[in-house]
């Protein structure tokens, strides 16, 4: 996403297109996933065994790919997409980033941290630096790049990948505290979380609430219909909302004597231009 480990994947190559201005190379040779008492070359091995080699797409929480968000200590530096192939790549060939002690280490969580990975124990998921200046043929990577043009290495990008060969993906590993939960590689998001989760009356009016992410363009559409039936000709009835942040949240829409309306109105909420 062609020889996968000779190619930089659409978003590594605008990284390094922008960076590159000005920049000194100064590649610096992976040396291997270490053996101690927070490392283990052999986890690392079992887990990334696990991941198919055909993933790297990072998904949202409602499984959109076009809207994940990377924060550096709390600004926002980029919205689009990613993939992290060519990070799976480089851990598939034992390729360790040293100067960031971290990498490949274990990682246990504390309260509260991204709380839709599933606990599994201690010392089952393990931590991996993401960085887009990667050579994996020539054994180097750049530390002297600035990612998104304005972010030093080692940057908020990573990946926490368990046991089982999970793998979610963060871009705030610094704690903007704007994004509490992980994106997801694989599995994938469960589906029906971006839904409807409530209709209430407030006097003549009706209150649309729906589970969405935030950072993204929200419209609530309605069409009339009878007795459960309906056409499919929904039309635009809120104006665009864009809830705060780039994590999953709640937002609603008043539909203004919505409650005094006849016929029915039928309601959806689109994600979207």
């Amino acid at each position: 996403m062609f020889t996968r480990l000779s190619a930089l994947y659409r978003w590594t190559s605008v990284l390094v297109a922008v960076s590159a201005l000005g920049a000194v190379a100064s590649p610096v040779a992976f040396q291997a996933f270490p053996n101690n008492s927070t490392h283990s070359s052999v986890a690392v091995a079992q887990a990334i065994a696990n991941v198919a080699t055909n993933v790297g797409v990072v998904y949202d929480p409602i499984g959109q790919t076009n809207d994940i968000q990377i924060y550096n200590f709390s600004a926002l530096v980029y919205t689009g997409f990613i993939n992290v192939g060519l990070t799976l790549d480089r851990i598939r060939h034992g390729d360790w980033i040293s100067t960031e002690s971290n990498d490949g280490g274990f990682f246990n969580f504390t309260s509260g941290e991204l709380p839709n990975i599933p606990r599994m124990g201690n010392n089952y998921y393990m931590e991996f630096v993401v960085w887009p200046s990667l050579d994996i043929p020539n054994g180097t990577y750049d530390p002297s790049i600035k990612a998104f043009g304005t972010v030093a290495f080692p940057g908020p990008m990573r990946l926490l990948i368990g046991l089982g060969g999970e793998v979610y993906f963060t871009g705030d590993h610094y704690g903007s505290g704007l994004q509490k939960n992980a994106y997801y590689v694989t599995p994938p998001p469960a589906p029906g979380t971006f839904q409807i989760t409530n209709i209430s009356r407030e006097t003549n009016n009706l209150r649309i609430t729906w589970q969405t992410v935030g950072g993204t363009t929200n419209r609530v559409q309605a069409v009339t219909g009878t007795s459960g039936n309906y056409p499919n000709n929904f039309s635009n009835l809120s104006p665009i909302i864009v809830p705060n942040g780039g994590d999953l949240t709640s937002t609603n829409y008043l539909d203004m004597g919505a409650a005094t309306n006849f016929p029915a109105r039928y309601y959806r909420v689109r994600v979207g231009p």
